[in-house]
């Protein structure tokens, strides 16, 4: 899976994939993700901004924000362990 980071910030390009890839790989991701961590994907499906919401109301993730870059969303969110 390709991420790279960048101004503390893990960057996850999902660009040219439909829901659910996006979530499916932002759920990866997050395996290797420490508490904290601001995750920036990058998605030119319209309906992942939605998803990510959801998303992030289920994983108790932090969902920061959303904009739209031509024809990209930029979608922001912070990581939170599960606590036990």
């Amino acid at each position: 899976m390709k991420y790279a980071v960048e101004n503390k910030e893990i960057i996850l390009d999902t660009s040219g994939t439909e829901c659910p890839i996006p979530v499916l790989k932002a759920r990866k991701l997050s395996q290797n993700l420490k508490d904290g961590c601001i995750v920036k994907v990058i998605a030119t499906d319209p309906l992942a901004e939605v998803d990510f919401k959801h998303y992030c109301e289920q994983s108790q993730y932090i969902y920061l924000d959303c904009k739209k870059e031509k024809e990209k969303f930029i979608i922001r969110y912070k990581f939170k362990k599960k606590s036990s």
